[in-house]
């Protein structure tokens, strides 16, 4: 969905109500989303593989 902002403000980022909406920029236009609801989302194998090799990739570079 499009949204028009008042006028002192320019952009907004980020979420809203709880994380249940949030706002983004896409091509010069300010859009705001549902946030997606992943309660009940169970990994792939490929997922977790994924997941997996990042965690051994980065683990500890942290500062």
């Amino acid at each position: 969905m499009k949204v028009t902002l008042l006028e002192p403000i320019e952009t907004i980022r980020g979420t809203v109500e709880e994380g249940t909406y949030y706002f983004r920029m896409y091509k010069g236009m300010q859009i705001v989303q549902r946030c997606p609801d992943r309660s009940g989302h169970i990994k792939t194998e490929a997922e977790k593989a994924n997941q997996q090799r990042f965690v051994r990739q980065y683990a500890g570079k942290r500062n």
